[in-house]
């Protein structure tokens, strides 16, 4: 049908209705639009901070397997200011897709412009205590590398108690050892007196019957009033590293955040994972690989102290107990041990006819006896050798005739019956003896001063491990015109606000 020349027309009414009708259409896709625009700006807000916190220190993470950001950006001066200005910048790549680029064809429909940023809440590495480090060591090891099954790392905590009453245990006795000796030497020396007196009065003389050529218990005090390591180590070398603990973590009052990092991990349990994080992470006096601050940093962990030397000493002065309480024990329970001090002790003071001398004496002669066994049991520890924590008669070392002669054995060198635990299970005994708060702040001492070896600049206490954010926004109208002129509606640009938290 041809309609060339034909005319059109359009009523009043329907164009009022389409103008309504289109009206509405606009002032729905305005709004979708702005919601839409809230969504995206939350979006930008969220991957501003996931760009911000992916600036993370690779060295800390590759070493540590700890993940934070530098929050001097290498400079030395914590400027929360200059992670702002990061985070601007970040996000207003992804609010203008635009900037820095020519694309004068490209529509946006959201059209939002960033009119302000800031870092509203930031946790560091440090806060209370080193929490945020905890959270993510225990988080790392539950992830990937805890190679020991939970029940056995309660078993080894539960060992601690017994450890724990033991080591009270020999220390009293040592105490009430040397006051029953004093106190037992008077009493002899009154009895030596009377019989001298007995004798003159019968014209006779005390004749006093030979004493044994090495008295145990004078070798054995010789031996406690020198160095515990000098005895145990010899002449193997020690470490000479130190370091200056003034700027470290766990000595000074640190700058704390605003955010406070969920405690996901907490509990026995996790502080075991925690230790055992430590003993994979730091190394320690038996191991082949050494620190660049120092070499012993399971041991600064334990001990706090500024060289190497003496953090091994406080150490094997502590194995040195840990064994003495656990060797007193076995002496305590094995009749055989009690029956061959009361022989020696009698042989000692029999002639004085003093029992209760012969017990003291005897008594003495069994802590002695322990403290030999322990210095043994500590020389073939550090040897790399394994030391039962439950002595028996098969793993009981040395003998009471060999006891005078200790100082010989312990030149010689000692070596370990392949049972029991190694050093560095030792160790975990000693962590879980102590405070996890101390130290986790001594790893964060020593892992300051591994990387500060490489970047003088760097603190732990400087490191963001969470951040809040908060953006304001101004979102232009794009759809609005048409219903303010029908409806009257508002096509004034809309302005809004946006968080984001975010920690690693």
């Amino acid at each position: 049908m041809d309609r060339k020349g034909l005319k059109g027309s359009i009523t009043v009414f329907l164009s009022l209705a389409c103008i309504l009708f289109l009206a509405l259409i606009c002032a729905s896709v305005e709004s979708a639009r702005v919601q839409g625009a809230r969504a995206q700006a939350a979006n930008i807000t969220g991957m501003g901070s996931f760009s911000l916190l992916g600036e993370f220190e690779k060295e800390l993470l590759e070493k540590y397997d700890i993940f934070s950001l530098d929050g001097t950006y290498g400079n030395g001066s914590f400027q929360i200011e200059k992670v702002n200005e990061r985070l601007q910048d970040y996000i207003s790549y992804n609010a203008n897709p635009r900037k820095d680029l020519f694309s004068a064809g490209c529509f946006d429909p959201w059209s939002l412009e960033l009119e302000d940023s800031s870092i509203e809440g930031y946790a560091l590495l440090t806060d209370d205590k080193g929490e945020p480090f905890y959270q993510q060591a225990v988080a790392y090891m539950k992830a990937n590398a805890l190679t020991l099954a939970a029940d056995k790392l309660l078993e080894y905590s539960k060992d601690t108690q017994t450890i724990n009453n033991w080591e009270k245990e020999y220390e009293k006795g040592l105490k009430d050892s040397g006051d029953q000796m004093n106190q037992m030497e008077v009493e002899k020396q009154k009895k030596i007196e009377t019989m001298e007196s007995e004798a003159a009065a019968a014209g006779t003389v005390v004749v006093v019957p030979p004493q044994p050529e090495v008295n145990p218990l004078e070798e054995i005090a010789k031996l406690r009033k020198k160095s515990t390591l000098e005895i145990v180590t010899w002449d193997k070398q020690i470490s000479k590293k130190e370091i200056n603990l003034r700027n470290f973590p766990s000595k000074n009052r640190l700058q704390e955040g605003n955010l406070k990092v969920e405690k996901k991990n907490s509990g026995l349990l996790c502080d075991l994972i925690f230790r055992e994080y430590l003993l994979t992470h730091f190394p320690n006096y038996t191991d082949e690989k050494s620190g660049k601050a120092l070499d012993y940093q399971i041991e600064y962990i334990l001990g706090g102290k500024k060289s190497d030397e003496k953090n091994l000493k406080y150490v094997v002065n502590r194995l040195l107990l840990i064994r003495e309480g656990m060797n007193y024990l076995y002496c305590v329970q094995t009749p055989a041990i009690s029956q061959q001090t009361n022989a020696l002790a009698l042989t000692f003071t029999g002639f004085f006819g003093l029992p209760p001398l012969t017990a003291a004496t005897s008594h003495a002669l069994m802590l002695a006896w322990a403290y030999g066994e322990s210095l043994i049991d500590v020389r073939i520890l550090l040897d790399g050798g394994k030391v039962p924590l439950f002595k028996d008669m098969y793993t009981w070392s040395l003998s009471l005739e060999n006891l005078g002669r200790i100082v010989e054995i312990l030149q010689q060198g000692a070596k370990g019956s392949g049972q029991g635990m190694t050093y560095c299970e030792y160790l975990r005994i000693l962590l879980n003896l102590g405070s996890v708060r101390s130290q986790r702040m001594r790893a964060l001492d020593m892992i300051q001063a591994e990387l500060q070896e490489k970047n003088s600049a760097f603190k732990a206490e400087n490191c963001i491990v969470a951040v809040k954010t908060g953006t304001s926004w101004h979102c232009r109208p794009v759809f609005a015109g048409l219903p303010a002129a029908v409806f009257g509606a508002s096509s004034e640009s809309v302005r809004f606000e946006q968080e984001s938290s975010l920690a690693y």
